[in-house]
């Protein structure tokens, strides 16, 4: 018989475990959440999510969203790739596949995104231990198995590999990686397909670069060879430097989006990036700096053609008790579809428009006035406008970049901003 419940443990502190919560199912497929009577009495205590999941003694609803997850608790979790490593770990070990989402969540390995991790039990302490591999454990070896493993599934890993990718079953996204200790810290480690059109880590590497000085808030990040193969190291966030966890939520969590209606008017309101800003309001002090840094960010993905800025690619952290601020930028890399694909959730008046116009449109929902907005608008530009010499310094071809160019059409479109009564136009 399947399990339909479980334990929620804070693990800020990995080495001390404690229960705050449980978790189950409903028989329509809506979760049921409960805070533990002890965990509320204590001064401490923090809500998982303040803006569903308020710190009340009683059980709560915690629906079950239309892409089949559970709010805040899916953060800590996998997408596809993670997914993948997981069914190829149940075959490897002839186990059956897992029958519900409490199932899922008890066979993450606690190595997924902010502090909360599963237990079957609030008696049974969840086991957390800090990330065995290191940076320099990835060799062109580990490469190739990747590699075969990418094109055949049940390519036979060998067991060096397995603990290498094991930290990656609790990652989100759709790319290959894994947590590995570099110069001390955790970072993901992110690397390429064997089916990839241009150099992956390299170009997003590339552009954390430019996202960086056009003085947007990034982690460390840095780009290693390793052969024939780049790997991009970032380093994680929502850990601290002792070791600690810090409490994370996706956008997606914070919005709760329902599916899109055929009208797409979400896209212009609450399916955006000044939902985000304008959800972050009533719980940030500084809501002010976040919207404008929320701005910042969609300027860039529309001028480097990152299209793939999902509410999942957007998170706030909790670094002290009840306050929440956005977390720095990731997943920040030009797609090849961006010439004739929109971005994946709403910028202003226009939708998904990739254009500085509609960018502009809704500059208020941010704090900007039009002219301040357009000065942010022209300040990323200048330096997006020179990304082919920083993806030259990453070593990306000539070819890569003649193939990523259309990528850039609006940085290398856009040579100025001017304010006109109000209204904005980007002159040729």
């Amino acid at each position: 018989m399947s399990q339909a419940t479980i334990a929620v443990f804070d693990c800020s502190t990995p080495t001390v475990p404690r229960p705050i919560a449980s978790f189950g199912l409903c028989a329509n497929g809506n979760g049921r959440f409960a805070y533990d009577k002890r965990y509320l009495r204590l001064s401490d205590a923090f809500s998982v999510d303040p803006w569903h999941l308020p710190l009340l003694d009683k059980e709560q609803e915690l629906p079950r969203q239309f892409d089949n997850t559970y709010g805040v608790l899916s953060d800590t979790g996998p997408n596809a790739w993670g997914e993948k490593l997981i069914a190829y770990f149940l075959r490897k070990e002839n186990r059956p596949t897992l029958a519900n989402a409490v199932e899922w969540f008890l066979q993450l390995r606690n190595f997924g995104s902010g502090c909360l991790v599963f237990s079957a039990w609030p008696t049974e302490p969840p086991h957390v231990t800090r990330v065995s591999m290191r940076s320099s454990d990835l060799t062109s070896r580990v490469f190739d198995a990747l590699n075969s493993y990418l094109a055949d599934p049940d390519y036979a890993l060998d067991e060096n590999t397995i603990q290498l990718l094991i930290p990656g079953c609790d990652l989100g996204g759709m790319r290959p990686k894994t947590v590995v200790m570099h110069d001390g810290l955790e970072h993901i480690a992110k690397f390429g397909r064997p089916d990839d059109l241009y150099d992956v880590p390299a170009a997003e590497y590339a552009a954390l670069r430019l996202a960086y000085m056009a003085g947007i808030n990034v982690p460390n990040f840095e780009l290693k060879k390793i052969g024939k193969h780049s790997v991009l190291l970032v380093e994680r966030f929502d850990r601290t430097e002792n070791g600690r966890r810090i409490h994370y939520l996706s956008a997606h969590s914070i919005l709760r989006p329902n599916p899109l209606g055929s009208d797409h008017h979400d896209y212009r309101k609450s399916f955006s990036y000044a939902a985000i800003a304008e959800a972050l309001q009533r719980k940030n002090a500084g809501a002010f700096d976040d919207a404008q840094e929320l701005f910042r960010r969609m300027v860039l993905n529309i001028m480097i053609g990152n299209v793939d800025d999902h509410l999942r690619n957007h998170a706030i952290l909790m670094r002290e008790q009840g306050l929440y601020r956005l977390s720095p930028a990731f997943d920040i890399c030009p797609h090849l579809s961006a010439p004739f694909h929109g971005q994946s959730i709403g910028v202003g008046a226009f939708g998904i428009a990739s254009t500085i116009e509609n960018a502009l449109s809704q500059c208020h929902r941010f704090f900007l006035k039009t002219e301040e907005a357009a000065k942010i608008v022209s300040y990323v530009k200048d330096v997006t406008s020179n990304w082919r010499t920083i993806f030259a310094e990453a070593d990306i071809s000539k070819a890569d970049q003649q193939r990523l160019a259309g990528c850039f059409a609006v940085a290398d479109r856009a040579t100025r901003v001017q304010v006109n009564l109000g209204d904005i136009t980007v002159l040729p």
